[in-house]
């Protein structure tokens, strides 16, 4: 049995991840006595073909849990999936067909097909590759109801809200009808991250509100955004990713132009 920095070791990805991966329902470990976590062999070969699935395949925890035999439903599973019918829309309305998308996402064909059937959810890497091989952004992708009102109000208990990855990331949005930029609210789980890099036209402002957030921008810069207020910007044709590095839940305001 391996505690969980040696089964992080031996599977190839962080602590922060493992801790993920079982909120997320794909690992069950046992506790010891002292209620750390114990990893067998085969929680280690479960993992691993998690890491597999994510990195290679790029499916999320819901699309793991219907491949995965066994897979345990996790506590945060009241998940709002971008709604598929929406995203086929978009598509249809470019004009692409599924092969063209997956070309210019650099997605594959099943898996936009099955994202459209509701089969399979999306990380935010995936959905902001797919939104700008269309032509859009995130925010199309927001249920609001009152998208057509002329109140530019947006009250705090009613901001249309994208939940992603069983929960652990949700986007906010903070503005209605606005033309030039699209400001958001991040909350990100402990060990939450983008799943992948990805770049668009626009420029990117982040400000950090609690928590931690590593981000990685182009082919060598990293920036640590560690304290509440840190900021940063950078062009969004930049490949970036990010990951939440705080012990628990990070809060930034997200702004792309």
């Amino acid at each position: 049995m391996y505690q969980i920095g040696e089964a992080a070791r031996r599977v190839g990805v962080s602590p922060s991840a493992l801790r993920l991966w079982e909120r997320q329902g794909l690992v069950r470990p046992r506790r010891s006595d002292g209620r750390y976590r114990l990893y067998s062999e085969d929680d280690l070969d479960r993992l691993r073909s998690v890491r597999r699935l994510r990195q290679v395949d790029r499916l999320n925890a819901p699309g793991i849990r219907r491949v995965l035999p066994g897979a345990v439903v996790a506590v945060h599973d009241g998940e709002h999936r971008v709604d598929g019918r929406l995203l086929r829309a978009l598509r249809e309305g470019n004009n692409l067909s599924l092969r063209l998308a997956a070309e210019r996402s650099g997605l594959s064909l099943s898996f936009i097909s099955s994202l459209e059937r509701g089969v399979t959810g999306a990380s935010v890497a995936t959905l902001q590759r797919l939104t700008a091989a269309y032509g859009t952004t995130l925010a199309d992708l927001f249920a609001d109801p009152d998208a057509g009102s002329r109140d530019r109000l947006v009250p705090a208990g009613q901001r249309p809200t994208l939940r992603l990855e069983g929960e652990s990331v949700r986007i906010e949005q903070l503005a209605r009808g606005a033309t030039q930029l699209e400001p958001q609210l991040f909350v990100l789980a402990a060990g939450a991250t983008s799943e992948g890099a990805y770049a668009h036209a626009g420029e990117e402002f982040l400000y950090l509100l609690s928590g931690a957030l590593t981000v990685w921008v182009g082919d060598d810069e990293t920036y640590q955004l560690t304290e509440a207020g840190d900021a940063l910007t950078f062009p969004s044709n930049l490949p970036h990713r990010w990951r939440n590095d705080a012990g628990g839940e990070t809060r930034l305001l997200w702004i792309n132009t």
